[in-house]
């Protein structure tokens, strides 16, 4: 069990590894609120990559990223490589149905393997906004 202090976006990992060995995520969305406002939805972020399938070391992958809910702060990136942490910033999705709007950096991966990718923003009230991708490098 995990108690949540912040409000917030959160996204928790569940790895699943079968008997030959092959490994694979998946991701789940806990929204905490604020029990001072509970009327006030937390802010949030949706991260997408590509190409999806096909990556190998060396092929440029895009990343994008929206911030939600709120239009204060910035988006770090984390490509779970050991590389340095990258910071965009998007609009905080002031038109929701606006296809731009969107940060979008590029990264290159050096080594094959399976790379779980943190992207969060913490907003004015100090509440943290998160995503989580997996992106496996092929040899």
């Amino acid at each position: 069990i995990h108690a949540y202090e912040i409000p917030g976006a959160y996204r928790e990992t569940l790895k699943v590894t079968d008997s030959d060995g092959n490994v694979d995520y998946d991701f789940v969305r806990v929204t905490v609120y604020d029990p001072a406002y509970p009327d006030r939805t937390p802010s949030a972020l949706h991260a997408a990559f590509s190409p999806t399938f096909d990556i190998h070391s060396g092929t440029p992958v895009t990343f994008k990223v929206r911030a939600f809910q709120t239009t204060h702060g910035e988006e770090t990136w984390d490509f779970g490589d050991g590389s340095d942490t990258v910071t965009a910033q998007s609009d905080g999705n002031v038109d929701p149905r606006n296809k731009n709007g969107y940060a979008v950096t590029t990264h290159r991966y050096k080594k094959p393997g399976d790379y779980l990718v943190h992207v969060k923003r913490i907003d004015e009230h100090g509440h943290t906004a998160e995503d989580r991708l997996h992106v496996r490098v092929q040899p």
